[in-house]
């Protein structure tokens, strides 16, 4: 998204090199030039040069949206650059600056935005040489603030929102390599917070999403080779873009609320560590995020009372291919919920005499496979062709069960397994090969505790050991069942040498 893409540019200078000779304010606004230019904006605005700086005083950037899709245009207000004698440029940003953006595409309604940066001893200091500028910043504190909002040109007064920060600092490094910039910056600060509040004027429903944390670090790097259009993404990654993120946020709470159509749902958490990390490169997207120590508690009308439940740990990992081509590409996704534990009154509720064991339960899937992209997911045109047709975005080729473990009460269930998927001629289901092997412990033990509790009755026991009994070899003298799928190319399944299509 273009307005993604322009987010650095709140904080502009936050890009590049060491101080190895005396730096201009000309030097600064030129490199800034430079930058803008790659992220496909154009710039507005009259730079005042005097003496030791320059001052630009309605700074602006505009850019076309890909596909037709209309225009977006950013008002900066003013910034000034000064040299400060010591072979050094100070940014200077008002205490408050409103900027605002007007987004009108071709075929909606345009929308009309307006964010305020507000700081308290916000100091930026750029250093180097022009080749290669380095900056310094550090502020007491900063907030973006959400503003007048408009959509067709009607206000949308029921909207709220900022974020901020106290005790900010970090710095930014730009290096040219082999033909490409090499931009890393690096961000901490002491307590974050966050708040949104949007009510739909037509339908009364709310959400009220707010949250902090103690300590934020976020660490970044790209690589822009050099005549990159970042407008076309899928040039830009065969060329050789690429973006790495981490973001680390220290021990927070969060709360949210939801209420419409005569419903609602409110919670809050606590967590002592969450980290989210990801990258895009010709070579895939990568998403993956981890929370420890997390507990939560949910109201809704549904239940007289209020849920809650605890993990230890909460890890989820997304691996997909961004690159149209022929040849096979990788993807993944893994999720593992360690420690999830459930509070004393819910079970009292289910099981008051603590038949059923108390064990923290435990969920870990890891799928792999690989898949031929045949479509450009970044061009609108062909993804909207897509939703017409019905028509997948490629062709998978093989999936994999690394690892499937779920254990709850006192039973436990694992497998593996891999598959071979072919091409499917015209509308047929694709023809696969492949087998899973499934293993069950203490799966016995748990239906007849279930059974004693009231929880199962007998008969739907019975008819669950009956279909045990006919897919699944018992492993004699111990309470497991093992079962092995197998599927053919002509479409036979078994399940342990008994067919089942």
């Amino acid at each position: 998204m273009p307005c993604l893409r322009a987010a650095p540019l709140l904080f502009l200078g936050l890009f590049a090199g060491p101080a190895l000779a005396d730096l201009t304010a000309a030097d600064v606004w030129q490199d800034w030039q430079g930058q803008i230019s790659h992220y496909g904006y154009e710039i507005t605005g009259t730079p005042q040069e005097g003496g030791d700086r320059i001052v630009i005083p309605d700074l602006g950037l505009t850019q076309d949206l890909p596909d037709d899709g209309g225009r977006i245009d950013m008002r900066m207000g003013r910034i000034e650059l000064r040299e400060t004698g010591d072979g050094t440029v100070e940014v200077i940003y008002p205490p408050t600056m409103p900027m605002a953006v007007a987004i009108t595409p071709d075929d909606d309604e345009p929308l009309t935005a307006v964010l305020t940066l507000s700081h308290e001893d916000l100091s930026i200091t750029a250093s180097g040489t022009p080749e290669e500028i380095d900056y310094e910043y550090a502020a007491r504190s900063a907030r973006v603030g959400i503003g007048e909002v408009t959509i067709g040109g009607a206000p949308v007064e029921s909207l709220t929102g900022a974020l901020s920060f106290e005790d900010l600092e970090g710095t930014s490094t730009m290096r040219m390599v082999e033909g490409a910039r090499r931009i890393a910056q690096s961000l901490s600060s002491g307590p974050v917070s966050y708040m949104f509040n949007v009510v739909d004027d037509e339908t009364g429903s709310v959400l009220d999403v707010a949250g902090d944390a103690r300590t934020m670090r976020h660490e970044s790097r790209v690589r822009l080779p050099e005549g990159v259009d970042l407008s076309d993404m899928a040039a830009a990654l065969d060329a050789g873009f690429r973006v790495d993120s981490d973001l680390v946020l220290g021990t927070g709470t969060g709360r949210f609320e939801f209420a419409g159509d005569g419903e609602r749902i409110a919670g809050n958490a606590q967590g002592e560590r969450v980290s989210i990390n990801g990258s895009l490169s010709r070579d895939g997207l990568i998403y993956e995020s981890e929370t420890e120590g997390l507990a939560v508690t949910t109201e809704t009308d549904m239940f007289p009372m209020p849920l809650s439940y605890a993990i230890e740990r909460a890890f989820a990992r997304l691996d997909l291919p961004v690159s149209k081509g022929e040849a096979l590409q990788d993807f993944g996704l893994s999720v593992d919920f360690a420690g999830l534990d459930l509070p004393e009154a819910l079970w009292s509720l289910i099981d008051p005499e603590a038949t059923l064991p108390r064990d923290p339960a435990h969920l870990a899937v890891d799928l792999t496979g690989t898949a031929r992209l045949t479509t450009n997911i970044f061009d609108e045109a062909e993804i909207a062709a897509l939703e017409e047709s019905g028509e997948s975005p490629g062709d998978l080729d093989s999936l994999a069960l690394e690892k499937l473990a779920f254990s709850v009460a006192g039973a436990r269930l694992t497998g593996e397994g891999a598959i071979e998927i072919g091409k499917a001629e015209g509308l047929d289901m694709p023809p696969a090969e492949g087998t899973v092997d499934l293993r069950l412990e203490g799966g016995e033990g748990l239906l007849q505790k279930l059974v004693d509790i009231g929880l199962v009755p007998e008969d739907q026991a019975m008819t669950a050991r009956m279909m045990a009994s006919m897919f699944a070899n018992a492993v004699e003298g111990e309470d497991t069942l093992t079962s092995r799928i197998e599927i053919e190319k002509d479409g036979t399944v078994t399940v342990n040498g008994q067919r089942m299509r």
